[in-house]
């Protein structure tokens, strides 16, 4: 007897079982049996052999080890074959007429059992056939569905998930995913058209008119903005600076104007002189020089710059007026003589003269004078920043005033420009309110226009509800439930189209499923019934059916056992005084390979008997035959 392990380790299973199937071929001698062989033996060598013919023999293999008698269980139902199934894949049905036979497929079809029914003569399967319940003839056919394996699992699955609601969506056409715009895109547009809601007055209108402008405009617009967000920023900040930002309105308004830019010079040069009178020797004076001492000196600079030379006798008249201011001034410790020293003499009177034109022009325009040069330079550096702010603002007030026709926009204040700047640099960082709502009805008119003219779920249109409202909770809801409605919309299609694919070959089964989806899914069975000739000539594709079921069993040779590479079980049927004429046969290796046995007695009824060794007599009332 062969070795034949429950696993395929190395090949060497495979090899066994292609001698075992050699061996059963061998007991006969037709054209079907060649041809089942030869069909057996391929699959196996293909890495692929039939589970049912794997499992007899290791059934087989495992009555030699002379194990002790299985424990005996409770008395089953009468007729329980459905039971018997689930727990054994070899069943002998004793003393079953056509009319149990029947009974016993019906009640596999009940449980959702892909059934063959075969037998050698064509005689005992039409009276099978013919003894079928009505409800259940329209799941017989005399042929293997017209559908592959693959399809017909998955059409099977599909009619016992169905459900009211996915059958509503037959027919409805869903568009592909790709036009469903992302839900976190969606949130962001979502998030920026509702961004400006509630800002100050005018200033929500900035996007929509920047919106509206040429892309050169526009960015012209926001260039001025972040100079002038630049050149706020960079005014003095702090108390003792509260007179930048006034002085900044001030000018604004057009006040001080004159006076600020005698300012902004007269400090930048006074700045300068300092800076360069760090580096000489400084210049001081004795008394106070004489009224025109300035203008003479200059005269006498101008002398000595022309070529004219400073001397001690017979001196030109521009140098006698200079002589009062230079016998009182001092450069170092020295009294001037030289160009340089003329030159440094003059730029101290003029810083002089400078300092009290500042204090005079802080007054003027509001503005603390300097107490020391340290402040100078602050007042200085504080004059160029707020003429760099008053530039900007300007600029910006310019633009917004003229960047529409009827721009409801105006900067009359510093306070404002410093507002619409900031809210022009917010578009430009972060986009437009305007152009975010844009966006998403353009979204929702793609979306309504791809679903335009077909029958399309609710939940589509949600979608564009929700895109519309700017309602992104509800967005990613309907984007959810779209999925899930496609899933649906996918699964109705195509069991309709397998439906149809079936009733193309076999309409009653197409019908008797359709009808027991609602009411029984758990009933989606067929029975197929073939000659044994035929099974064996052309062996169906793996998982093609659950049980094979042969009829005349007592009749039949040892190598009728290759129908059990048709399925994974075998319910082999021995009619009410049915005998085996000869040994082996089908039903003697049955029993050695301890299948279940089911005596009906004739009238459909089962009781399970113990068979010991194939001798053919009962033992008990539950247990297996064979030990």
């Amino acid at each position: 007897m062969l070795d034949v392990g429950p696993t395929n380790q190395n090949g060497e299973d495979d090899a066994d079982l292609a001698v075992f199937v050699d061996r059963l071929a061998a007991a006969g001698s037709d054209r079907a049996t060649e041809s089942a062989q030869a069909q057996i033996r391929h699959s196996i060598t293909g890495g692929a052999p039939p589970p049912g013919l794997r499992r007899l023999a290791e059934a087989l293999a495992a009555s030699v080890a002379e194990r002790p008698p299985s424990p005996r269980r409770p008395a089953e139902d009468p007729g329980s074959v459905v039971t018997a199934m689930r727990d054994h894949t070899l069943v002998v049905l004793e003393d079953f007429d056509a009319a149990a036979v029947a009974r016993a497929v019906a009640a596999l079809l009940a449980d959702g059992r892909r059934i063959v029914v075969t037998a050698a003569a064509g005689a005992e399967l039409a009276a099978v056939r013919d003894a079928l319940p009505p409800d259940t003839a329209a799941r017989a056919l005399d042929a293997l569905p017209p559908l592959a394996p693959a399809e017909l699992r998955e059409l099977r699955r599909l009619l016992a998930t169905s459900t009211p609601g996915r059958r509503a969506r037959a027919g409805h056409q869903l568009p592909p995913d790709r036009t469903l715009p992302p839900v976190e895109e969606v949130a962001a547009l979502c998030a920026e058209a509702v961004r400006h809601a509630g800002m100050g007055s005018g200033v929500h209108m900035v996007p929509a008119l920047l919106a509206n402008l040429d892309p050169e405009r526009r960015s012209v617009v926001i260039s001025v903005a972040s100079s002038v967000s630049r050149s706020l920023a960079a005014l003095p900040h702090g108390a003792e600076y509260g007179w930048a930002r006034k002085l900044l309105a001030n000018l604004i308004y057009g006040q001080h104007r004159a006076g600020f830019d005698r300012m902004l010079e007269d400090t930048a040069q006074a700045v300068a002189a300092i800076d360069r009178a760090r580096h000489v020797p400084p210049v001081s004076f004795t008394a106070t020089p004489p009224p025109g001492g300035m203008d003479a000196l200059r005269r006498y600079h101008e002398y000595l710059e022309s070529g004219g030379r400073a001397r001690s006798y017979f001196r030109s008249s521009v140098h006698r007026e200079a002589l009062p201011v230079l016998g009182l001034a001092r450069v170092g410790p020295r009294v001037p003589e030289t160009d340089d020293d003329v030159r440094r003499v003059i730029e101290h009177l003029e810083f002089g003269e400078r300092r009290d034109r500042i204090v005079a022009g802080c007054a003027e325009i509001g503005v603390p004078a300097p107490r020391d040069d340290s402040e100078l330079a602050e007042l200085a550096d504080g004059l160029v920043k707020v003429a760099a702010a008053a530039r900007s603002v300007g600029a910006l007030r310019h633009d917004v005033l003229f960047i529409a026709p009827d721009s409801p926009l105006s900067v009359p204040d510093v306070e404002a420009a410093e507002e619409v700047a900031r809210a022009i640099l917010e578009y430009a960082d972060h986009g437009s309110a305007v152009l975010a709502g844009r966006r998403l009805d353009a979204m929702a008119d793609d979306l309504a226009a791809a679903g335009a003219g077909t029958a399309t779920a609710t939940e589509y249109g949600l979608a564009v509800v929700a895109l519309r409202t700017r309602d992104t909770t509800g967005y990613a809801a309907a984007v959810d439930a779209l999925a899930a409605a496609r899933r649906e919309v996918r699964d109705e299609n195509l069991m309709v189209a397998l439906l149809q694919q079936l009733a193309t070959g076999a309409p009653q089964l197409a019908r008797a499923w359709s009808a027991l989806a609602e009411d029984h899914p758990a009933g989606l069975g067929l029975a197929s019934f073939l000659p044994a000739e035929a099974l064996l000539s052309a062996v169906p594709a793996p998982d093609s059916a659950d049980v094979v079921l042969v009829l005349g069993a007592a009749g039949l040779g040892v190598e009728r056992l290759l129908l059990t590479a048709v399925a994974p079980r075998m319910v082999a049927v021995v009619g009410p005084g049915e005998q085996s004429d000869a040994s082996p046969t089908l039903l003697s290796v049955l029993r050695r390979a301890s299948a279940l046995v089911i005596r009906g007695g004739g009238t459909g009824g089962g009781r399970v008997v113990p068979r010991g060794g194939g001798a053919g007599r009962t033992t008990a009332p539950v247990g297996h035959a064979g030990a």
